[in-house]
């Protein structure tokens, strides 16, 4: 028997299939922006081309905006609460790397710290979920 409404069950598979939709999407043009700019030159249609994934990864932004829109209070409010834990991690760690730059360690790009957020957001919200929290 699942802990969830019906309403919920619909809203996570609409969630779920807009989401992969867009993903999709951001893939197909993330591949072939890198294929279309290595043949150019001119360095103003390279960047951008370059930049085009952005607009899919937009998308995705806005059906995550959607998803927490339609969500019950309580839920949202674990997953923002969970977002803010991940965002301050993320940025403690940024600012503490950010000291050992000025002793000479490599500059990290912002794929880095993206990926500890999202890293932090997954293993925060299994760890809420494992202490029955959501």
């Amino acid at each position: 028997m699942s802990d969830y409404s019906q309403h919920e069950i619909n809203t996570l598979r609409q969630y779920r299939k807009e989401l992969w939709s867009c993903i999709a999407i951001y893939m197909v043009v993330l591949f072939a922006s890198i294929w279309i700019a290595k043949g150019i030159t001119e360095q103003v249609l390279r960047t951008a081309i370059v930049l085009l994934p952005a607009i899919p990864a937009a998308g995705v932004l806005w059906v995550v905006i959607r998803h927490l829109r339609r969500m019950d209070d309580y839920v949202r409010l674990i997953m923002l609460e969970t977002l803010a834990i991940s965002g301050g991690f993320t940025a403690l760690l940024a600012f503490s790397y950010g000291f050992l730059e000025g002793v000479g360690f490599p500059r990290l790009s912002g794929f880095i710290y993206y990926g500890i957020f999202m890293g932090s957001w997954l293993v925060i919200s299994m760890f809420r979920k494992f202490r029955g929290e959501v």
